[in-house]
């Protein structure tokens, strides 16, 4: 800053804003008010700063005058005779005690950028790295759990991936309570093992950086906002509540943690006349044991009752607050945004469900409860900052030694904007190494693209502030691993970690060949706001630099700021708007599927209505059932019937829109439709009267709390709930989804056998998901490297081979860990899998496999855990052929295989283009036709192309075209030397055959090579050389085209003139007075020569 008032005022604004300083002056306020409308940095701290004062940070907002401070008079605006109106507060603060009573310690730290950072004892910065820490991180997260599970009996719960695999409603896992929600929601298998227990402890893999979390803007800025962090908790799934809860806090905080009590907080939820919450007074109570009541504070619905969406289970909280100063009343600095009194503990009392309707209570009481280790680390290591405890230490060194920064992290030496990147890059480095272990994937929508702006947001601070070289970002990778490693097991795969890796590599090289190019696009557009005076980028651009340049928004932000744009520096409404329309189909497969709410659930759970029983979905006939509830999905409720829904359709809309498509859904007793799980689509079929009263159209069937739903709508009559019905499934469907589901299984056997045993790879071929559908399936798998052709047909020839054996498909429901000891069974990581687990085998008998689990020759064989719904014998699969083959990322690659009848069809559609091939090559060609054949076969390879056809075959003829075409090429050009040669050699005999009669005009047709420019002009100049005071006018003409070429010559210093010669035979042409040319049609040729030849004379 220029002004060295403001920059002194901005100085002691920070020392007062963090270190928790005197009330502001009357002075420093009218000074605020100077200043902060014109100074941004000035503005920064001095709104920290005023968060701490309630009343200031009102008046601020208002306008008015700043009330008194705490014990003082209020300071008024000068020339404002009125009462000033304070802004109406959002919540009934804590009066704040006198000013004289309170004291405000000053604290030293040994930094302040974006917070205090260093050793609440006085600890010199650049030592923090080399003293002893009696609470190492892994040992807080350690003690935290073993006080659970040893002291109170939980059960560890290991920490679910970072990435959900089976919550579509979640980027990430952003909350410890995410893999249990279906608990709370009651929609978990009744036969899970998470419906086994009581409660739970874990320390939860958290990622926040899209969606309602969103953390990722504000890392780097400050010392305590994470993109990923782990979050200690211990649950309860209706078992012990408030009572237990609140004092196991306690204990574990001051008698294990040993935090000084007088540095402690707790708040309680004050009620909401509105939706008639009355306030937790018991939750008071309780603290009451503990606290003063001086130090237990009331909290409105922003900060004290705790909701996991806009429906879904909710209810209020009690929080743990702690004073990193102490010797002081802080009270009124709790849920201030104040970075020295923090939250530590939120302990949730999840007694409510909110629904579209309002809040109702729920059946069951829980506890979710949670800390940040982060968090509680750095105030059991007496530190200011998260960045200042050990669990950071190795990354930091890793990224000084890639980047070859000269000063460390912790150096007094380290400037501002290089402690900010150290930040970014060593938060970012930890998102990224988890997420891509637990599955992600950077693209550009939904969580792929959050996962690929996170990686440039990183590559770009460390670029710009580090000086990182290309290719840095991937080698702190390691050090992630040394830290996390010890607990999250699954970092110490080396082969995940080796893909993890090779994936940000690939993703940074990447970004550094469209940097260039989207730095132009940047310039332009920048221009483009400066020529339009609005100093702000366009949501446009923005949005072009994100989607076709990579660039994250928060990126054209920082660029535009250090540009001196104007703020908000970008159109952010236009860029959102651009991106809403760009994103609607992303958005729309990211939809909950879920047709039961919690309170239908909890309805069939009261009226004793026994989940459903779904055995028979194996057997492959149609059988009879009982309804036991019906869905009225419009008004969200249980209903005893239902008829045909009578809506009006949208005229605009497309035919295959019905509105009544899927209002309703049908709850049977039992059934035999399968609902969509484990990457197989559902069942659909008809639903009908046993009287023949009704019909229900059944388009999709889905499983919630171990009710299974069946969606659709009523073709006819009245549904009513008790009514004896018949199942139909169609079961044509069903055979065409089950052989997909069969072959993926063996598919799965045959890439192993022929990549991973066949090469004698270190590699691992692993199933990484599937998706099967009714017309094909697609299969993803771990693979370094594009699989070549050989190796595909290869597979394809192994797989095609068991499917003419016809081995017979096995399976048999059996302990989960009597199977896991089966030699070479197949399942995927991070999937759930139930106890006991059904067992999936091709070609031996389950019963074979479990008498002798350790036998080698089981790798023989096809053998997985897997629920969905399968043919009996590989005969009935026919045929398969792999249609695709791609990448879906680094190290994971994508195959799509036809069955049946699609298989069918995609090879006759083969043979049909093959013989076309044939066709096409063996017609023969010369000089003036082989450009047409190279075009024919071009187009003819682009159609092959665009058909969805078997891989192999498809590569091997696009192939042999490519081949086909080459040799055309070059046999052309030998083609058109000799057509040169010869059309010169004729011109220059006729250039003497008319020098040699006397005749000075030449006008004649040669068609020989058709309208062969090339030919035409080789004439033209024979005839010259041969005949250099010759007029020419000559024409060529492919009959077969249809088309004509003339061209015109004469003398140097002719007073004819070749141009208008041209234009009186032809009606048009171009060129000059010596040479010209034009076309017509061929047709005409002998009109063009009668008109030339009259000319001239």
């Amino acid at each position: 800053m220029g002004n060295p008032d403001a920059q002194a005022l901005n100085q002691e604004l920070r020392s007062a804003s963090y270190l928790g300083g005197v009330e502001p002056s009357a002075k420093d306020r009218e000074a605020l008010q100077k200043l902060v409308g014109g100074d941004m940095r000035v503005l920064q701290w001095a709104g920290r700063m005023a968060s701490y004062y309630p009343a200031e940070r009102r008046a601020m907002c208002s306008g008015a005058a700043a009330p008194a401070a705490a014990g003082g008079k209020a300071e008024a605006k000068k020339g404002d005779d009125k009462k000033a109106k304070p802004a109406k507060p959002a919540k009934q603060e804590p009066a704040p005690k006198p000013a004289a009573k309170m004291v405000h310690p000053k604290v030293k730290c040994s930094r302040d950028i974006g917070g205090a950072e260093g050793s609440t004892q006085g600890i010199p910065l650049d030592q923090l790295t080399s003293r002893p820490i009696e609470w190492p991180v892994q040992k807080v997260r350690q003690t935290f759990i073993d006080f659970f599970v040893t002291k109170k009996n939980l059960p560890f719960v290991a920490s679910s991936p970072s990435v959900p695999t089976d919550d579509p409603t979640l980027l990430f896992t952003n909350a410890g309570m995410n893999q249990f929600k279906g608990v709370f929601l009651g929609t978990e298998k009744p036969n899970s093992d998470l419906m086994k227990i009581k409660g739970a402890v874990n320390s939860q893999k958290c990622i926040r950086a899209g969606g309602k979390h969103n953390d990722l803007d504000d890392v780097g800025k400050d010392t305590y906002h994470h993109t990923f962090f782990e979050m200690l908790g211990n649950w309860s799934f209706g078992d012990y509540f408030k009572k237990e809860a609140i004092a196991w806090s306690w204990e574990l905080l001051t008698e294990v943690y040993k935090l000084p009590k007088d540095r402690l907080y707790a708040t309680y939820f004050e009620g909401n006349k509105e939706l008639n919450l009355p306030p937790d007074l018991e939750a008071k109570k309780l603290w009451g044991q503990f606290l003063p009541e001086s130090r237990i504070l009331p909290g409105d619905m922003k900060d004290n009752f705790w909701e996991m969406g806009e429906v879904g289970p909710c209810g209020p909280c009690s929080e743990l607050h702690y004073d990193r100063v102490g010797g002081r009343d802080a009270a009124y600095l709790v849920n201030n945004d104040d970075p020295l009194v923090i939250e530590i503990w939120n302990l949730v009392f999840m007694t409510h469900t909110r629904t579209p309707k309002g809040v109702s209570e729920l059946p069951a009481k829980h506890v979710d409860t949670g800390m940040g280790l982060e968090r509680i680390a750095s105030i059991l290591q007496d530190v200011f900052s998260n960045y200042n405890t050990d669990g950071w230490f190795k990354i930091f060194a890793a990224i000084k030694e890639v980047t070859g920064y000269p000063h460390d992290y912790h150096s007094d030496a380290c400037p501002e904007d290089a402690v900010v990147a150290y930040r970014v890059v060593a938060d970012h480095i930890r998102t990224i190494t988890i997420s891509l272990t637990d599955g992600g994937i950077p693209d550009n929508n939904g969580r792929g693209y959050v996962l690929r702006r996170i990686i440039r947001r990183a590559v770009r601070f460390g670029k710009e502030f580090l000086g990182a070289p290309l290719g840095f970002f991937s080698k702190v990778i390691p050090a992630v691993v040394a830290e996390l490693g010890p607990f999250f097991k699954e970092l110490q795969d080396k082969a995940t970690i080796d893909r993890v890796t090779a994936i940000v590599y690939d993703e940074e090289t990447a970004f550094d060949k469209t940097w260039t190019n989207g730095v132009k696009h940047f310039k332009e557009a920048l221009k483009k706001c400066r020529d339009a005076k609005t100093n702000v980028v366009a949501g446009a651009d923005a949005f072009i630099l994100h989607d076709r340049y990579g660039f994250p928004i928060d990126l054209t932000i920082i660029m535009a700021e250090k540009e001196k744009c104007k703020e908000p520096f970008v159109d952010m409404k236009e860029f959102e708007r651009i991106m809403t329309e760009a994103q609607d189909s992303s958005r729309h497969s990211m939809k909950l599927k879920q047709f039961l709410g919690t309170n239908e659930i909890d309805h069939l759970q009261k009226s004793k209505i026994p989940a459903t029983n779904d055995d028979s979905k194996y057997i492959w006939k149609q059988r009879d059932a009982k309804i036991v509830a019906i869905v009225d999905k419009p008004n969200e409720a249980l209903v005893q019937e239902l008829g045909v829904l009578a809506v009006k359709k949208d005229p605009k809309a497309k035919k295959s829109d019905d509105p009544a498509a899927e209002h309703m859904g049908v709850i049977l007793d039992e059934t035999n439709f399968y609902y969509e799980s484990g990457g197989q689509i559902y069942d659909t079929g008809l639903i009908k009267a046993k009287d023949g009263s009704f019909t229900v159209k059944v388009t999709k069937v889905l499983s919630m709390g171990g009710y299974v739903c069946h969606i659709g709508k009523v073709e006819s009559g009245v549904v009513k709930a008790g009514a004896a019905v018949t199942l139909d499934v169609d079961y044509s469907r069903r055979i065409a989804v089950g052989a997909n589901h069969t072959v993926t299984h063996q598919l799965n056997h045959s890439l192993r056998e022929v990549l991973e045993l066949g090469k004698n790879s270190h590699l691992e071929v692993n199933q990484k998901g599937s998706a099967v559908e009714e017309l094909s399936m697609r299969f993803d798998f771990s693979w370094n490297e594009k699989v070549p052709t050989e190796d595909i047909a290869q597979a394809e020839k192994v797989l095609n081979a068991t499917i003419n054996e016809g081995r017979k498909v096995y399976s048999k429901v059996v302990p989960l860990d009597q199977a896991s000891q089966i030699q070479g069974i197949r399942k995927m990581f991070g999937e759930k899998y139930p106890d006991p687990v059904r067992v999936v085998s091709i070609g031996k008998d389950v019963d074979e496999l479990l008498a002798d689990p350790a036998n080698p020759d089981w790798k023989k064989y096809s053998v997985e855990f897997c629920g969905g719904t399968h043919l009996e014998s590989l005969s009935d699969i026919q045929v398969a052929t792999i249609v695709g083959e791609e990448a879906l990322m680094k190290g994971i690659r994508r195959m799509t295989v036809l069955t049946r009848g699609p298989a069918k069809e995609a090879l006759a559609a083969m043979e049909k283009l093959s013989k076309e091939h044939e066709e096409i090559f063996k017609k023969p060609h010369d000089a003036a036709s082989i450009d047409d054949k190279i075009k024919s076969l071009s187009v003819h390879s682009k159609k092959i192309g665009d058909h969805t056809l078997p891989i192999v075959a498809k590569a091997t003829i696009q192939k042999e075209i490519e081949a086909e075409i080459k040799v055309l090429y070059s046999e052309k050009k030998a083609l058109v030397a000799k057509v040169k040669a010869d059309a010169l050699e004729f011109g220059t005999k006729i250039g003497e055959e008319a020098k040699a009669s006397g005749n000075a005009a030449v006008v004649k047709a040669v068609n020989q090579w058709g309208a062969d420019r090339e030919a035409l002009n080789e004439v033209c100049t024979g005839i010259s050389k041969a005949y250099p005071e010759a007029l020419l006018f000559i024409t060529a003409c492919d009959v077969a085209k249809g088309k004509g070429l003339a061209m015109t010559a004469v003398p140097k210093g002719s007073p004819k003139s070749a141009v208008d010669w041209l234009k009186a035979a032809c009606g048009k042409g171009g060129g000059n007075a010596e040479k010209a040319q034009s076309g017509f049609t061929a047709g005409d040729e002998g009109k063009v020569i009668e008109a030339a030849a009259k000319w001239i004379q």
